[in-house]
């Protein structure tokens, strides 16, 4: 439905039932992880920027061991999916539906900690500001504005919500703790760059 037919769109409310099944503290059960727990992955990663906008703010005011609990559903399904299957050159994790998904989801709770955590945006308007000055930038020096275009890819979630990682003092939930190692055990780096 999120995909072909906007529900969101036609019914906001529709972002309630994420909210709810994210209250189930037994999401990281085996029950919920082989198949109920990817498919809710999938459908929140098919959510309109403008829901996961949505969703993010609501969680960044949550308690630190709750956002926590979810992060670690979360890393719990990726570290489960990516144990559970052989991965080569043919079968790779970055096309694997449930890691992507639940990456997906893991990243909504990565700006909710940024976001209820410690920020200083303020040097986002120096940024701005040293932009018009006459100094060439590091992409200009390195003829980079004729390779990306449009500039590098800009996460349409960050930008939604005007945060950058960068921004964050101090997040609610370590960035080290967002750190899959089972993943990077078996991501194929230059395949996905």
């Amino acid at each position: 439905d999120l995909e072909y037919l906007d529900v969101y769109e036609t019914s906001p409310d529709y972002l309630n039932i994420f909210l709810i099944v994210m209250e189930n503290t037994n999401l990281h059960s085996p029950e919920y992880l082989e198949v109920a727990l990817p498919q809710f992955c999938k459908a929140m990663s098919k959510l309109p920027t403008t829901a996961l906008v949505r969703l993010t703010k609501l969680w960044s005011k949550y308690s630190l061991p709750h956002l926590r609990r979810m992060m670690e559903t979360f890393q719990q399904l990726i570290t489960f999916t990516v144990v559970s299957n052989e991965y080569d050159t043919e079968n790779l994790v970055n096309d694997d539906e449930t890691v992507v998904a639940a990456t997906q989801c893991l990243k909504v709770i990565f700006y909710a900690s940024i976001l209820g955590g410690e920020l200083d945006i303020e040097h986002n308007e120096d940024d701005e500001e040293d932009s018009d000055s006459d100094e060439l930038t590091l992409h200009e020096l390195l003829d980079e504005e004729r390779l990306y275009k449009k500039g590098p890819h800009v996460d349409p979630l960050e930008k939604a919500l005007g945060i950058r990682p960068i921004d964050s003092v101090k997040p609610l939930i370590p960035f080290e703790d967002f750190i899959n190692e089972s993943v990077n055990e078996v991501v194929e780096m230059d395949k996905d760059f």
